[in-house]
């Protein structure tokens, strides 16, 4: 196993917010249409960003892109499944 190499600027999983960020949106938001509390939504967002380079390293067929996140699209993509999760919060509780 060989871990991938992070991605460099201009490619996807550098920057904050990349064509993945509307993806880490809609999960946020089916976690809020699930019923799912906060807490969870966010501990499910990291989980995942942490399960996701381990994936990346042994099964990177699965992904599109298989260079290992930035730390700031890591952070970007938390920040996109709690907006995801807010909206839908918002929309289900006005």
């Amino acid at each position: 196993m060989r871990w991938p190499r992070y991605a460099r600027r201009g490619e996807v999983n550098y920057a904050a917010f990349d064509r993945f960020t509307v993806a880490h949106f809609l999960i946020g938001a089916g976690y809020g249409l699930l019923g799912l509390a906060l807490w969870v939504a966010i501990v499910l967002a990291i989980a995942w960003e942490v399960v996701e380079n381990f994936l990346k390293a042994y099964v990177p067929i699965i992904f599109p892109h298989a260079t290992q996140d930035t730390l700031r699209n890591a952070a970007g993509d938390v920040v996109a499944v709690l907006a995801g999760w807010t909206v839908t919060y918002f929309l289900l509780h006005a």
